[in-house]
């Protein structure tokens, strides 16, 4: 019933104004860097308030100067301070809303606190967040500006090493076996985006001086030459070094006999090819910053604003109950509590909706893999009978489908192993509004036959290609865009298109694919029509 509601309605929820949803963005947790706690969080409030004055529209109040509390309203941004000293505890808590600079509607939210135990090395934890009803949204990836002035001063380290904004330059054997030390490391908690160098060359491929000062506080940068990385290859094998060129981000939990797929490799032919730089270093600092969100958890590595006002508001309001303070402060003070309240709630159901969403991405990435595990193991049942009648191939191909309903069974039994498609493009070819299924079947036969032919073994470019009459093969360009596959970010920088203005979806015909280097398959993400974006 539910999907007949949803079906009916879905022409109008097109037309509709979208939602504004909260995306957190990054997550940094750090301890500050020196002896005094005091000394510490000073350093770290005014580097943090410094960054806010110049965003917030104009000046701050002398009480924000004081590490106080504040709140300043201008134009459609906020900047609000609390504070609480209680016993032995110190922590102060910054909040500042800025409207973007280029985007209409999106709006930034920057959380900060500072403090801790007073006598214990002092904690810094900043949340990056932004409000936007963009169906599409895309951002490049960057710690905010009081991250890189408190890598400076007064300094943050994380798992007992001291945290930098620049990259990290191996320069000889016992620098290497440190590194090699560091990446086995279980307590270590951040990736590592170790950088090779091509023989021969003075410099990675990638520019990692710009990469390290958008993952500081997220990832570390290493760069080792060509003449030390038989360190990384005698420690972990081939397969798990890097090397030649290569980049190679390095995950939580890594060992000499892990699965080295799951810290993903870039190589430099991919590297050296046009834009191939740029879209190594997108999806490097995305990687980091997801995986600042996925490995660490609000209310215990990240405080958040909300909370901390709370834990505020319920102070003051505890204090003023126990020096009988008059009903009419009472009241005040307890209003602004639920206030309080209501807001944390508020971006609490923000929170749980996000996680929501996460769950159901893992759900369809498991579908997805239970799917693919089922069609490999029909695809090697059917080698295993051929080669039990004495024959060298597989039975014959299943036909072609002549519609949507045969569409899926088809590819899993046809191409388990070529082409793939992400769980999202499973539930476009569900009821699509595009008639031609058999068309579309015959695109997926070049791209498992020619296509992946030529990505193999080389045997001409793939640009503008004709599949068949009308249809062709081409980048993106300026369509590109990145999606999500298996936990990892990729451009999706190709596609099959009808050629000429069509822009009917009965017969317009759109297939959005990548190239995966490392498993040698094509992955689609999007079909079998345009991609809804802001500007359609």
């Amino acid at each position: 019933m539910n999907t007949v509601f949803s079906e009916a309605l879905a022409p109008l929820s097109k037309k509709m104004p979208r939602a504004v949803r909260d995306i957190e963005i990054l997550r940094v947790s750090a301890q500050l860097d020196g002896d005094e706690f005091l000394a510490s969080s000073d350093a770290a409030r005014n580097a943090a308030l410094t960054w806010t004055r110049k965003r917030a529209g104009r000046n701050l109040p002398k009480a924000a100067w004081d590490f106080g509390e504040f709140e300043l309203l201008v134009g459609g941004r906020s900047s609000t301070a609390v504070r609480i000293e209680h016993d032995s505890l110190d922590l102060w808590a910054l909040r500042m809303e800025d409207p973007d600079k280029t985007v209409a509607g999106r709006v930034w939210s920057t959380e900060i606190v500072v403090g801790g135990q007073v006598g214990s090395r002092p904690h810094i934890s900043l949340r990056l967040i932004v409000s936007t009803s963009e169906p599409d949204f895309f951002v490049e990836h960057h710690v905010p500006g009081p991250i890189l002035q408190m890598v400076d001063a007064p300094g943050l380290i994380r798992g007992a090493r001291r945290l930098t904004s620049e990259p990290i330059l191996i320069t000889n054997e016992n620098d290497a076996e440190d590194l090699c030390d560091h990446l086995e490391d279980a307590e270590r908690r951040l990736p590592v985006f170790v950088a090779s160098i091509k023989p021969e060359e003075k410099s990675p491929a990638i520019d990692v001086a710009v990469l390290a000062r958008a993952v500081a506080g997220l990832a570390r940068v290493a760069v080792i030459p060509a003449d030390l990385t038989w360190v990384l290859t005698r420690r972990f094998g081939k397969y798990r070094a890097v090397f030649n060129g290569g980049v190679r981000a390095y995950l939580r939990g890594f060992t000499a006999a892990d699965d080295p797929f799951r810290h993903r490799l870039f190589l430099e032919a991919d590297l050296r090819k046009k834009q191939g730089a740029e879209s190594c270093l997108r999806n490097l600092r995305a990687l980091a910053a997801e995986i600042s969100i996925s490995e660490t958890r609000l209310g215990k590595d990240i405080l958040d604003f909300a909370s901390v006002r709370t834990a505020s508001r319920r102070l003051i309001n505890t204090d003023l109950s126990d020096r009988s303070a008059p009903d009419d402060e009472l009241l005040k003070t307890a209003e602004s509590l639920v206030e309080s309240l209501e807001k944390q709630v508020e971006e609490k159901d923000k929170e749980i909706d996000g996680y929501i969403e996460e769950v159901e991405a893992v759900e369809d990435r498991a579908h997805a893999a239970e799917q693919e595990n089922r069609s490999l193991l029909y695809r090697v049942r059917q080698l295993q009978d051929a080669l039990a009648l004495g024959g060298m191939t597989p039975t014959q191909e299943p036909p072609l489908p002549q519609s949507w309903s045969e569409f899926i069974d088809w590819l899993d039994q046809t191409y388990p192993d070529k082409v793939l498609l992400t769980p999202s493009a499973r539930r476009m070819v569900r009821a699509p509004e595009f008639e031609d299924a058999a068309l579309v079947a015959r695109t997926i036969v070049w791209l498992a036959t020619i296509q992946h032919e030529r990505r193999i073994n080389g045997g001409g470019s793939l640009r503008d290609v004709v599949i068949e009459n009308g249809i062709l093969n081409s980048p993106c360009g300026g369509d590109t865009y990145s999606a999500e596959w298996k936990g990892r970010r990729y451009d999706v920088d190709w596609h099959i298109k009808t050629g000429g203005n069509v822009r009917d979806p009965k017969r317009c015909l759109r297939i959005y694919y990548f190239w995966e280097t490392e498993i040698q398959q094509t992955i689609i993400d999007h079909l079998p029509s345009h991609r809804r974006t802001a500007a359609s």
